[in-house]
């Protein structure tokens, strides 16, 4: 099992949102950080809008410790509209070289919702 979480590696999610979740509701995520484990083709986050009037805007990218995009990391889709109580999922594809099996590695997933506004 050890073995198995070693050579998976972790994304880390952060969500900055402007709008009080519990409160007001808005956009929610899934799980708090993903497990990509190296065998898999790919992984899925799903978002939910618990709003029941306000669609968002949300825009999601992967980067890495050092804070730059990471283009071995393709998020489908990368910016969706989310409509009132919808859910959406993310999928979170690796296509890179294989990373370091003694090791995890670390990357922060990123997802940023952007409300309507009226014209």
């Amino acid at each position: 099992m050890l073995n198995s979480i070693k050579l998976g590696f972790i994304v880390l999610l952060t969500l900055f949102t402007s709008l009080n979740v519990q409160a007001a509701g808005g956009i929610a995520l899934g799980a708090t950080r993903v497990i990509y484990p190296s065998a898999a083709k790919q992984t899925s986050l799903a978002i939910s809008n618990s709003d029941t009037k306000e669609r968002y805007l949300v825009n999601s990218w992967i980067e890495n410790s050092a804070g730059q995009k990471e283009k071995t990391f393709i998020v489908t889709p990368p910016l969706f509209v989310s409509e009132p109580k919808s859910e959406n999922t993310l999928r979170i594809i690796y296509a890179g070289q294989p990373l370091p099996v003694d090791r995890e590695s670390l990357f922060w997933m990123n997802v940023k919702a952007i409300p309507s506004v009226d014209k």
